[in-house]
């Protein structure tokens, strides 16, 4: 075996993609989660399924062999956290400092035969643009005694680019251990993040800077998936998968044309890092997986919590932003931030339903200052964005 590691989270992420791709590299895996229901039922199954969801055939994967623990059993967790090299977290915004504050207070027992301090790792698989710096910020806030943070806690951003759709009703009831996924297992780390041994495995990549491959996951990924979404209510208002929409050929063209401009935002954000080729075969690959019939991802859940999805510094108002910065076009971006504000417009059940409804009875500016500035007073920047959405929205 090559080690410990312990992943905090057993949700989609956590089980789909983490715990199979370290177990598979040879890595005895703990994994850790507040749902005490979900834990219990994995002790006492031993094993989950993952049905692999391919294009030509489907696929069913076991995963066994892994250690389920609560976040309540201190009698197991404290001690893994003090001794494992290495750490995954997957618990999504609302949980990353919940977990943070549980490990800095457990960090100054990290001391090895000879009161060293271990050196500890900590993959945030969590695509969050700022995961290091809220993490780093709690874990300092929490210390309960001397550990060298600086130079011997590793915070490792990553782009988690796995799609993972939400399980139906029926199919829950069926096998409410199970989980569905695509294929795509490729993990991106940062090389520069680690301050232990380097994690091997067939599946990781390593890369530098992370920022730059995040933002690939931002503007092409997240905001490509979220047009479809959004164009794809517009255009057909009927239609619940995604995988239909992307058979029509003038939309599927449409998608690529935005994604390309995020494209064009990433050379400029990030020049050197990526080749205009290569962009334009990634966003091949994402349009061929988004077209994937066996996901069965829906319309809904790809569109749904406008109020993040539509925030200053995510997929589409991030990207806005960018292309304003370096005189770049946004007809494709502006058209994607319209067609998302009247999304729910049809469900008032919808929590999302309020965002068009405050557009159509304050308008444009209203929504944009109230939902996209992040609390912040209208900038120069999204004054130039107010003024192109205001001219398509005119069109």
């Amino acid at each position: 075996m090559k080690g410990e590691v312990l992943v905090f989270g057993a949700g989609n992420i956590g089980r789909s993609f983490i715990t199979p791709l370290f177990l598979d590299a040879g890595y005895t895996v703990h994994l850790a989660d507040i749902d005490t229901e979900l834990i219990t039922g994995l002790k006492q199954a031993g094993s989950y399924t993952i049905r692999i969801c391919a294009r030509e055939k489907d696929s069913l994967r076991r995963v066994e062999g892994f250690f389920p623990l609560t976040l309540t059993d201190s009698a197991t967790l404290a001690p893994l956290v003090r001794r494992v090299p290495l750490i995954v977290t997957c618990v999504g915004r609302a949980g990353l400092e919940a977990v943070a504050s549980l490990i800095g207070e457990l960090l100054p027992g990290r001391q090895g035969e000879y009161g060293e301090y271990l050196p500890l790792d900590i993959i945030l698989a969590e695509n969050l643009r700022d995961a290091s710096e809220v993490f780093r910020r709690k874990i300092k806030q929490s210390l309960k005694g001397d550990f060298p943070v600086e130079s011997r806690l590793g915070l490792v951003e990553t782009s988690i680019g796995k799609m993972v759709p939400l399980l139906t009703e029926e199919e829950r009831r069926m096998n409410p251990l199970g989980l569905k996924a695509e294929a795509y297992d490729t993990l991106i780390l940062d090389r520069d993040g680690f301050v232990g041994h380097l994690p091997e495995s067939p599946s990781i990549r390593l890369v530098s800077p992370i920022r730059a491959w995040v933002d690939r996951k931002l503007f092409l990924h997240n905001m490509g998936h979220a047009a479809a979404a959004y164009l794809g209510r517009r255009c057909f208002p009927g239609e619940a998968c995604l995988a239909s929409l992307m058979k029509h050929e003038r939309f599927f063209s449409e998608i690529r044309d935005v994604m390309m401009e995020g494209a064009g935002i990433l050379l400029s954000v990030h020049p050197g890092v990526f080749r205009l080729s290569e962009l334009e075969d990634h966003i091949d690959d994402l349009l061929e997986r988004f077209a994937n019939p066996s996901l069965g991802d829906s319309v809904q859940r790809i569109g749904r919590d406008l109020r993040r999805k539509l925030g200053r510094n995510d997929r589409i108002v991030g990207a806005l932003r960018e292309a304003v910065l370096h005189n770049l076009p946004l007809q494709g971006l502006g058209r994607v931030y319209l067609a998302a504000l009247v999304f729910e417009e049809s469900n008032p059940q919808s929590q999302d339903h309020g965002i068009a409804r405050m557009y159509r009875e304050q308008g444009l500016e209203a929504v944009y200052s109230s939902i996209s500035c992040g609390g912040e007073v209208p900038d120069e920047i999204d004054h130039r964005i107010i003024t192109e959405l205001k001219r398509l929205q005119s069109d």
